[in-house]
């Protein structure tokens, strides 16, 4: 007998699954486009802050101090959102326009990390026939850093970063009264909370800003303008 034909099989090494292969990982030779839209069609949370690639929303907030105003918005790469709202104040024929901005640094299934900047108008200040009180019209700005957790038809989150605002000065110099400065622009550590209930297409979301108080409910409809993911319906999560 020869003594290959008396070989211990067991010397014949064997790849199992469990192993590794040494050699080097193959590259992956999919298209940029092919990598992206692989990207754009993961699964997401659904936001209260960002809007996925190519979705154009359209949203109407009812609250305090700007009464109600209409948002229109669009999402591009899953990571921008970019828009313009219309605030109508009491007292005023026409509404005022102010941009606001998001972007996302992380989104994920459940958590999402990002920013936001958006201002906040305030009806003008009545004349009260004091001539020891002036009257000048309030405005504030918010840049706001957010987490957020979702968990089916729920978001909810906090809001931390800065705002600037005008504060009315406590006390009248002779000067300020001269130069017709009756109020001052400060600084201010900012915070909130914000609450989404709904589906990819229409939700509510509740949210209150400080410490220039704003606080409302909108109600937001969401529509697919060149999305890739599927578009379901209505309901659909």
């Amino acid at each position: 007998m020869s003594p290959s034909a008396t070989k211990d099989p067991r010397d014949t090494p064997v790849l199992t699954r469990l192993e590794l292969p040494q050699g080097p990982v193959a590259p992956n030779h999919d298209p940029p486009r092919s990598r992206l839209r692989r990207y754009l069609t993961r699964d997401v949370a659904r936001s209260a802050r960002h809007l996925d690639h190519g979705v154009l929303a359209v949203a109407v907030g009812l609250g305090t101090p700007h009464i109600y105003r209409l948002e229109l918005s669009l999402g591009l790469l899953d990571h921008l959102t970019l828009g313009v709202t219309a605030h109508w104040l009491p007292s005023q024929r026409v509404p005022n326009w102010t941009p606001k901005a998001a972007l996302a640094f992380f989104r994920g299934r459940f958590l999402e990390v990002g920013a936001t900047y958006h201002q906040v108008l305030y009806p003008p200040t009545a004349d009260d026939g004091d001539p020891t009180t002036f009257e000048f019209q309030r405005r504030a700005h918010y840049a706001l850093a957010h987490v957020s957790l979702s968990q089916a038809w729920f978001t909810g989150g906090v809001d931390l970063g800065w705002a600037r605002g005008r504060e009315a000065l406590p006390l009248l110099t002779v000067d300020d009264v001269a130069a017709n400065r009756f109020y001052a622009v400060r600084d201010r550590f900012a915070g909130g909370i914000h609450l989404r209930f709904g589906t990819r297409r229409v939700g509510a979301i509740a949210q209150v800003t400080f410490p220039y108080t704003a606080a409302e409910l909108v109600l937001d409809l969401r529509f697919g303008l060149f999305e890739l993911r599927s578009r379901g319906g209505w309901r659909q999560l």
